[in-house]
């Protein structure tokens, strides 16, 4: 009998259920047959055995990046210069673009600041909604941010290794969509060597391993997001400390090759089980 493994990657973990109950019905049905749920942490693991998965199917797997793609260049700051900061993410409510808008808001008064903000909005009505929120803040906090759109892969890249932080405040959304684990822009954002201001969203603490609890927001946190920008400016003599762990953590974890590797070995644990 051939085997059975399913991948689940974001909205299929809380925004379908949520949305239509039937939803939960056909993963029951799905979790009685299939030997292997893949899940890209701990936080996704959880959720699907809550949708009925059972444990011992749910195996947790990262996701993995071309990490010869990402050189290590610890981000360094002196306050003689402006702060840049990186935005890169669809206008997507689940983004959390407003909070982070927000938060810059506030910093920028006493840190000067230069934001740039790569992605943009969708045709669908949600995504223009959410544009609309994010052009709104920025007038609100009186920020000039540069607006990029959507733009390659290459050029995220490039101008990653052009700012200081990245700044990403992921949200459970209204509707509830999440990013079921991490955004990949995270993973690749660490990697290179700049520090990231994130929340404890899905599976971004899993991601975020080697960052002390307190850097990490609650979710619609403005006030902390805040706080932890501070604590970025007022220590930068502190950064390497955790970059360099982070990133050791990373190659360790999220490596593409190495994740190839470790797939390849579950699909061989699976297929060897009850043969």
């Amino acid at each position: 009998m051939l085997k059975h493994i399913v991948t689940f990657y974001g909205l299929d973990v809380n925004q379908l259920p949520q949305q239509d109950q039937r939803w939960k019905l056909r993963y029951n049905e799905l979790f009685e047959h299939v030997d292997c749920v893949l899940c890209e942490g701990l936080h996704m693991a959880q959720s699907l055995i809550a949708l009925g998965c059972p444990t011992h199917k749910a195996k947790i797997h990262h996701l993995g990046i071309r990490l010869d793609q990402f050189t290590y260049q610890p981000r360094k700051w002196h306050p003689s210069e402006p702060l840049k900061v990186l935005i890169a993410a669809a206008f997507r409510e689940k983004k959390g673009i407003p909070d982070a808008i927000a938060a810059l808001g506030y910093l920028q008064q006493s840190t000067p600041l230069e934001i740039t903000i790569i992605g943009d909005a969708g045709d669908d009505k949600a995504s223009q909604r959410e544009k609309r929120r994010i052009l709104d803040a920025v007038h609100q906090y009186g920020l000039t941010p540069t607006f990029m759109g959507y733009q390659p892969h290459s050029v995220f890249l490039e101008q990653a290794y052009r700012h200081h932080l990245f700044i990403s405040p992921s949200v459970k959304a209204s509707d509830g969509d999440t990013e079921g684990g991490a955004p990949v822009s995270i993973i690749e954002a660490a990697a290179t060597g700049m520090p990231v201001i994130a929340t404890r969203h899905c599976d971004i603490p899993e991601v975020l391993n080697r960052y002390p609890a307190d850097l990490l927001a609650p979710e619609h946190d403005v006030e902390q997001l805040v706080r932890i920008l501070n604590w970025w400016v007022g220590y930068p003599q502190e950064w390497a400390g955790i970059l360099l762990p982070q990133r050791a953590y990373i190659e360790a974890e999220y490596d593409a090759k190495v994740q190839g590797l470790r797939l390849a070995a579950i699909y061989t644990e699976v297929m060897a089980e009850h043969q």
